[in-house]
């Protein structure tokens, strides 16, 4: 099936087309024709599958057939991260069609420049939207079209009173559409059933977590690394021999701040990105890296789930991920809706037996490679010490007596003597009891004196 087949308007297809959209994906295909036709949507689909244009190209084209004003459809998100990436590709979703607009309402964005200028299509976080509806400045009763995103997440994040309390806001919308990563657990289904009207159900897959598998063209690699000093040789080494979209993940700020500064050093153009820090320098980090300013993103798991980052060719584990589960959000950075991608896991020592659990539980072969004159191959038998069990015989215990003859076992025993200090001194016990007669005869013989 091609995009054509939608009967999408023609800007749409255009800017589909500059984006380099060739077909759509599984979801894709699942969702918008019956969004199309006006539906409620639940929708669950594994990580980089192509949920965000699934609802972004019906609530496009919908929207398109009225010119209206106002904010005519809301896209709830769990994190500013997510909510940016969807204005980004609703932004190059619409180009050229002034009716339009896309923005954002997110906790650390400017609350003037957002008032002033409400955009026709918002994507939002569930606190700062919150408190737009409360303090009277959004006129929720121009929204049209609502869509969840990540609803099991948000869910899990605590935010089920705040996405129920806008949802109820949101009165007059004639759509929803509910998205996950799963539909089962934190009461999904329960929640979809007070948000939506008879809604279609669409899966890929089982909709659980069994889902979370790799990307279909992903290849995966893991190199073996004695320390810190030796992982930085070798991404060093594979940054300058691919040099092409890359993502490095590290497990906290401080490790990030650390390799940042040591890869600048090195003459690479680098972007971060991680928790702590604000709205404008997250905005200008994604926008470097869009845009190429910088072919290196090194991140925190701030960036291991929901962030569509086009054209990502390789992922590093410059740091193990906590569990498979990261692991497989790390890896959907790339080889995302049908294309290739590496990801490769620096290893220590104390880490190769979780090796062998992520290939258990991705089902996937995780290939073990060594760099001449920069790292060593993985220790035979995972570095696992023998068996004690197992230890080299000695000469003795080899054919018999292996030569030597045993000391043969006598029935009789020697007698065990104690080694006492006052028999070295040739002292016995002392005869208290003679003492005392002693002393006594002694007083007696005094007294008759």
């Amino acid at each position: 099936m091609l995009f054509e087949e939608f009967e999408l308007p023609e800007f749409l297809l255009e800017n589909i087309a500059n984006l380099g959209w060739e077909k759509p994906t599984p979801i894709q295909t699942l969702v918008i024709p019956k969004a199309l036709e006006g539906a409620d949507i639940l929708g669950g689909a594994p990580t980089g599958t192509g949920k965000s244009a699934a609802f972004l190209i019906p609530v496009i084209a919908r929207l398109s057939m009225e010119d209206k004003k106002g904010v005519r459809a809301i896209i709830l998100e769990p994190t500013r991260e997510l909510a940016l990436q969807v204005e980004n590709v609703c932004q190059s979703l619409i180009q050229g069609f002034n009716s339009l607009s896309a923005g954002t309402i997110i906790g650390g964005g400017s609350r003037e420049v957002e008032r002033e200028n409400p955009s026709s299509i918002i994507a939002a976080t569930p606190g700062r939207l919150i408190e737009y509806i409360e303090k009277g400045w959004l006129d929720t009763s121009t929204v049209e079209m609502y869509v969840i995103d990540e609803a099991d997440r948000m869910l899990d994040m605590g935010f089920r009173d705040d996405v129920a309390k806008i949802t109820r806001e949101l009165y007059n919308r004639f759509q929803t559409l509910l998205f996950s990563a799963t539909l089962e657990g934190s009461g999904i289904n329960d929640f979809a059933s007070q948000v939506l009207n008879d809604p279609l159900e669409v899966r890929i897959g089982a909709g659980g977590d069994e889902d979370e598998v790799l990307p279909e063209f992903l290849s995966s690699r893991a190199y073996y690394a004695a320390g810190d000093p030796q992982k930085v040789k070798i991404l060093v080494h594979l940054l300058n021999t691919i040099r092409s979209k890359s993502i490095v993940f590290v497990k906290t700020k401080e490790r990030l701040q650390k390799l940042e500064g040591t890869l600048r050093k090195l003459g690479f153009k680098v972007a971060s990105l991680q928790g702590a820090i604000s709205m404008t320098e997250r905005k200008a980090a994604l926008r470097k890296f869009n845009e190429g300013d910088s072919q290196i993103l090194i991140a925190t798991d701030v960036a291991s789930r929901g962030l569509d980052l086009p054209d990502v060719t390789h992922v590093y584990n410059f740091d193990m991920p906590a569990n498979a589960a990261i692991y497989v959000h790390r890896a959907g950075r790339t080889a995302r809706a049908g294309a290739k991608g590496v990801v490769t896991t620096l290893v220590l020592a104390n880490e190769i037996s979780f090796i062998e659990k992520l290939e258990r539980y991705t089902q996937k072969d995780i290939e073990k490679r060594a760099i001449k004159n920069v790292c060593a191959a993985f220790p035979v038998n995972g570095g696992k010490q023998k068996n004690p069990s197992e230890k080299k015989r000695s000469r003795a215990s080899i054919g018999g007596n292996g030569g030597f003859d045993k000391k043969q076992k006598t029935d009789e025993k020697k007698p065990h003597k104690k080694d006492r200090l006052r028999d070295k001194k040739n002292k016995g016990k002392p005869d208290f009891a003679a003492k005392r007669a002693k002393k006594a005869a002694a007083l007696k013989a005094k007294e008759q004196v």
